[in-house]
């Protein structure tokens, strides 16, 4: 097979105790055309000398954190590959994982993304419990089933290739054709959610999210993340996940999904109050009020969405990437998604 040219992009913010060992693994595999590009988010630390030392490295250094979903936006205007690789900077790849995906995407034109499997790097007899590692699948409810969450890796029903809902951030190889099709994340998530958003869209416009077991890569789990703290992860995935799913469903599709999604989420925003836990409550106050503030810009987007880029219906790939696991697993989904049986 021809090794087309893949850029790996990676997005960088105080990043110091990672990206050294991220950088060296990928310089290290074995799939040798690559573009690398760093985008540093304004580091505080000495992360901006570590990129230095990579010479192969292309770096672009950001006067301000622009977040994971714009650094990303940004990092590819200067992607040359025919492939595009999104990739953590708390990753560590293995020396063959790169061959698995690029063969999938050149073997099928209709898949846009495909993931590796990702274990968790403190135990890699586990999956990796950051979510949707083995990637994710949509519920009745709008809250996305992610199976395999922190449980043994070796498990058959982990190892088989599968149509997914949503790929993983972390490490997700993109035709680059359709990132000028369709654009890649909506700059206005900041961080969470914006790599479902952006695999939603793909599904939009006929296109297939793959998760193959055949590549593997180790993941140290949101070191970046959380830097931010609860209370913001809270507040960027709720708003951008109900952003979301206005700008991409059909009107029945949210009509059935969007109000059940929003009473859970107060339902738990209530227990939250009621435990003492007022800055979550806050939180989800919050992206409520965002969401319907910023509820004509969504909808502008939305306009573009469904006259530009839709080409088929929901149905046509939610009944292929859709879940409906037992009522107990929204229990485990806020207190521990490890202990739900799949």
């Amino acid at each position: 097979m021809d090794m087309p040219l893949v850029s790996v992009v990676i997005v960088n913010w105080n990043g110091e105790a990672i990206l050294q060992e991220c950088l060296s693994f990928l310089f290290t595999q074995n799939y040798r055309n690559i573009q690398v590009i760093v985008l540093d988010n304004n580091s505080t630390d000495k992360s901006k000398e570590i990129i230095k030392n990579f010479k192969k490295v292309e770096s672009i250094e950001s006067n301000k954190n622009l977040g994971f979903a714009q650094g990303s936006n940004v990092a590819c205007l200067k992607a040359k590959g025919e492939y595009v690789l999104l990739l953590n900077n708390d990753t560590i790849v293995t020396k063959n994982f790169l061959k698995p995906l690029v063969t999938i995407l050149e073997k099928d034109r209709n898949i846009g993304i495909v993931q590796p499997k990702i274990l968790y790097k403190g135990n890699p007899s586990y999956i990796d419990s950051t979510i949707n590692s083995i990637g994710a699948f949509l519920t009745p409810t709008g809250f996305l089933y992610y199976p395999g969450y922190g449980k043994r890796s070796n498990l058959s029903m982990y190892n088989k290739k599968n149509e997914i809902f949503s790929a993983y951030g972390a490490c997700m190889l993109i035709r680059r054709k359709l990132i000028d099709k369709i654009g890649l994340f909506d700059s206005d998530f900041f961080l969470y959610f914006e790599e479902t958003d952006f695999c939603l869209r793909v599904h939009l416009a006929g296109y297939k999210v793959i998760y193959t077991p055949g590549s593997l890569i180790y993941h140290k789990g949101g070191v970046s993340a959380r830097k931010f703290g609860t209370k913001n992860i809270f507040f960027h995935s709720f708003k951008n996940r109900i952003s979301s799913y206005i700008k991409n469903f059909e009107v029945k599709t949210l009509i059935r999904i969007l109000p059940l999604h929003l009473f859970i989420y107060e339902t738990t925003a209530v227990i939250y109050l009621f435990t003492g836990r007022i800055q979550l409550f806050l939180a989800v106050q919050k992206a409520i009020c965002w969401s319907l503030i910023n509820l004509p810009k969504t909808l502008e987007k939305r306009n573009i969405v469904q006259k530009k880029i839709r080409k088929v219906k929901d149905l046509m790939f939610l009944s292929k990437v859709s879940k409906s696991p037992r009522l107990s697993y929204y229990l485990y989904l806020f207190k521990g998604l490890e202990y739900y049986k799949d």
